[in-house]
């Protein structure tokens, strides 16, 4: 455009023209790069919690294993059935803290992947309970712990079997670690209208109010120390908020004259849920009880 041909109006119009297409310019970079800096905090933080993650795998694992490797050497050269019955159990002590943490690591990689689809069964809440009872049997025995179940709902329980293990299996092992020793531990389940609650209550160590929801942040740990075998991976109580949220419940938790409670809620579904799941296929879940594989 010639500029020496336009008249004055015309000439601050397009001065106008070409200052506003500036100014845009301009507000889209400021926009770009706050943009920018953003996913660069989001990298160095996801870089942070990557090395946080590693390092926690890491002490984890190390001491377990070699401690497996140990008691392994140890058994081939024991002739004393005493001695072999103390090496298993330092065998299973070992194995389940692996398992336990393997079994949250694949949850919570599942949860980062979105790979959370629900598949809806029949679920006996009162075996689950007690499988889990017995996966936590050494430190109920070591704490001289009481583990009770009650239930008041006669409602059929539909959900997904994996999903309510896993935040089963986390509560407990919480309120198992941070029991006090010769307490009991209560499990409750009833339901109203339109959920399903599980309640886990315990006496021991309690959560301070400011930290009520950061708990089910990843790789968090409040604990004094005073109470709980092993610091863990921190991973538990988000990886139920994941299940939680992926059945559409909520969970909570509440603190009174040094009794915690997390309150699980899960919407109540019909069986058309269940056929629903069960025509679209689903991810199996088995369960290794007694040796033998049963599936839900």
């Amino acid at each position: 455009m010639d500029l020496s041909t336009l008249s004055d109006s015309s000439l601050l119009k397009e001065i106008d023209r070409r200052f506003k297409e500036k100014q845009s310019s301009i507000e889209e970079m400021e926009f770009l790069t706050k943009k920018l800096l953003e996913l660069n905090e989001k990298s160095k933080k996801a870089q942070e919690v990557k090395s946080q993650f590693l390092s926690l795998v890491k002490n984890e694992f190390n001491n377990p294993v070699s401690s497996l490797l140990n008691v392994a050497d140890m058994l081939k050269k024991a002739n004393d059935l005493e001695k072999v019955h103390i090496m298993g159990d330092l065998l299973k002590r070992d194995l389940l803290k692996m398992d336990f943490s393997l079994k949250n690591i694949f949850a919570a990689s599942e949860i980062e992947a979105g790979e959370t689809a629900n598949d809806y069964n029949y679920i006996d809440l009162q075996e689950l309970f007690n499988e889990l009872k017995e996966y936590f049997e050494i430190i109920i025995k070591d704490k001289n712990l009481t583990v009770d179940f009650n239930s008041s709902c006669e409602k059929d329980f539909i959900s997904d079997t994996y999903k309510i293990y896993l935040i089963l299996l986390n509560l407990l092992s919480n309120a198992c670690e941070f029991s006090f020793p010769d307490t009991n531990i209560s499990v409750d389940f009833s339901c109203d209208d339109e959920s399903f609650v599980l309640s886990v209550k315990n006496v021991g160590e309690v959560i301070k109010p400011n930290h009520t929801k950061e708990i089910y942040n990843r790789f968090v740990h409040f604990e004094s120390g005073t109470t709980r075998q092993s610091a863990g991976l921190g991973l538990g109580l988000s990886v139920s908020l994941g299940m939680c949220e992926a059945l559409d419940g909520t969970i909570g938790n509440e603190t009174k004259d040094g009794l915690t409670e997390f309150i699980v809620k899960i919407p109540i579904l019909s069986s058309e849920n269940l056929a629903l799941s069960q025509a679209h296929g689903s991810n199996e879940f088995m369960f290794d009880l007694n040796d033998e594989m049963v599936e839900f």
